[in-house]
């Protein structure tokens, strides 16, 4: 699926934090496919470094945290390096914009796609909510992929070792045994700007490992990031919203209801059969949306409401160090299966007591349409 957030809007806070401001040059309406860089963009300053900080401020202020495959291969051939070697400067950048209002420790993520296009990740907690109420880096840049339509990761890069949360988060991935994971050298005394790392492949730091054969015995299934669509469609009587209120709202909440439909049928939920989707609306009306990414360890798992605050960060700036600026979203609309194992709606709800207490919420039930429905 294409990412699904639109009109980017970064807010001043979000942009204070950033060493580079620039106007984008890529036209968008939408944020529907990976941005691609013009041969002006592409134009590398004298210094590399400053390239580097260019080319992370252009990804997480215009293009949704995604560096294209154009600008990475210009920097890696102005420096003469293999793009993969690229990913811990992404990192050491990008891990300055983390939200860790709770434990004040920043972590960057950047993973290298098959596509040649490197995509961003930062973590991010929600001040007043439990710990595992928050977004790690790796998870933050694996749906940044996904949200872009990125089918396969080779890499990524991260600011220290991956939890293990996170390497079984990843192990989700098709081939993830043999995807490159790059952590600074822990024997290395430099300074962080000098530090060697290591590269190891995510077998290494995760043996013996649990994955989603273990549960679902199929291979033909496809795993995250691979195209999926779980036939659904919103339940005979669902009221969808859209008929009340100011026909601005009405107008915003039908269409964050189609947009949340559409992540549920993205959604990657092959272990409880639950999928959902979900759609924010921010104060300027830009709609922000996720869906479920599930996990075979289960607690890894994304709500879509996690999937959606992605969203939010990457295309709207939302968020600051502090953990503010979630009063920002307005509504959420959640679109999950009446009766299915796994139920959003109530985690959903406290999480926006909590974080943006005065958003309202519309819960809308789907179900699998009949063969032959359109």
């Amino acid at each position: 699926m294409s990412m699904a957030s639109v009109t980017r809007t970064p807010s001043p806070a979000f942009a204070r934090r950033h060493r580079f401001r620039w106007s984008s040059r890529v036209s968008k309406s939408g944020c529907s496919s990976r941005p691609r860089a013009s041969a002006a963009d592409l134009a590398p300053p004298a210094d590399p470094c400053a390239f580097v900080l260019e080319a992370v401020a252009r990804a997480t202020t215009t293009d949704h945290f995604v560096i294209s495959a154009e600008r990475v291969l210009a920097l890696a051939a102005q420096r003469g390096l293999d793009p993969q070697d690229l990913l811990p400067e992404f990192v050491r950048e990008a891990q300055k914009l983390a939200i860790p209002p709770t434990s004040k420790f920043h972590v960057g993520a950047a993973a290298l796609g098959a596509s040649g296009a490197v995509y961003l990740g930062v973590n991010v907690e929600l001040p007043g909510l439990p710990l595992n109420a928050s977004i790690h880096a790796e998870q933050f840049a694996v749906v940044t992929a996904m949200r872009a339509g990125e089918r396969a990761l080779e890499a990524i890069a991260t600011t220290a070792a991956p939890c293990g949360h996170c390497r079984q988060f990843m192990n989700e991935l098709r081939g993830a045994a043999s995807m490159r994971v790059i952590i600074p050298d822990p024997g290395d005394a430099a300074t962080n700007a000098r530090k060697r790392h290591l590269v190891l492949p995510l077998c290494d730091l995760l043996p013996h490992s649990f994955g989603p054969l273990d549960l679902t015995r199929d291979e033909s299934l496809p795993l995250m990031l691979e195209e999926r669509h779980n036939g659904l469609r919103f339940a005979s009587g669902s009221i969808i919203p859209g008929g009340s209120g100011a026909a601005t709202d009405g107008e915003l909440d039908a269409a964050a209801a189609e947009l949340a439909l559409t992540e549920a049928n993205a959604a990657y939920a092959p272990y409880s059969a639950s999928p959902a989707g979900l759609a924010l609306v921010d104060d300027v009306g830009a709609m922000h949306a996720g869906r479920s990414v599930e996990s075979a360890a289960y607690n890894p798992t994304m709500s879509p409401l996690h999937a959606a605050l992605v969203a939010a960060v990457g295309s709207a700036g939302m968020g600051d160090a502090n953990g503010g600026e979630w009063g920002r979203i307005k509504s959420a609309t959640l679109v999950e299966m009446s009766g299915a194992p796994v139920q959003y709606a109530g985690t959903v709800a406290l999480i926006l007591k909590t974080i943006a207490p005065r958003a309202r919420l519309n819960v809308i039930a789907c179900e699998k349409a009949e063969p032959g429905a359109s």
